[in-house]
């Protein structure tokens, strides 16, 4: 008891709070990184085509099929590359959300791409995603960060990136049907990561 009343008189002699011994005018506040991460202003304001795509990025299958009509995402840029009626198959896809677009879910602002994109990037951790979080990508070194995705089936394998408002997804599926988890399908995956990455940057 008598430490407790020591302590109080020394923070009130002090000219502090009494109770945080802190002195007046003085405010402890966490650091940004304790709380929530800060949001950025959208960094995709448009999208490459898939023929864009296609001549920026180098050593892919010729080009199948693409979608460039966004349904969920306010921009999206969706392309296949198969070697018909053989393998590899390649899928390439890049969805971005913008700052000036307001929808049900929240207004328009800044940060507001961010969010969705992280949204998006978050829901495949959640139990019972489809597909799920299949491990964190700490060797890919572009976005924000990537991870796997559980295999779709016994052939493929699945990368997905965070970069600001924009989310990216590949998926591989080799020639030579390797194990989904194994080196021979996710390496190239990392390779084609950096050059896909390069591909979808705006000016």
């Amino acid at each position: 008891m008598g430490v407790a009343v020591l302590a109080l008189s020394m923070a009130a002699c002090a000219g502090g709070d009494a109770v945080s011994g802190r002195p007046d005018g003085i405010s402890i506040t966490p650091p940004t990184s304790a709380r929530s991460p800060a949001l950025g202003r959208a960094k995709y304001t448009a999208l490459p085509t898939c023929r864009q795509v296609t001549q920026r990025v180098p050593g892919l299958p010729p080009f199948r099929s693409g979608n460039e009509d966004p349904s969920v995402s306010d921009m999206l840029t969706g392309c296949e590359f198969q070697r018909i009626p053989d393998w590899p198959r390649v899928n390439l896809q890049v969805s971005a959300w913008r700052d000036e677009k307001s929808d049900a879910s929240g207004p328009a602002g800044p940060g507001r791409g961010a969010l969705k994109a992280r949204e998006v990037y978050d829901v495949t951790s959640k139990p019972g995603a489809d597909p799920a979080d299949d491990g964190a990508a700490e060797d890919v070194t572009v976005g924000e960060k990537a991870k796997w995705l559980t295999p779709k089936d016994r052939d493929s394998c699945t990368l997905i990136i965070l970069d600001v408002n924009a989310v990216l997804i590949l998926d591989n599926k080799p020639a030579d049907k390797p194990a989904p988890r194994s080196e021979e399908c996710r390496g190239p995956l990392r390779e084609l990561a950096k050059s896909f990455y390069d591909a979808v940057q705006t000016p």
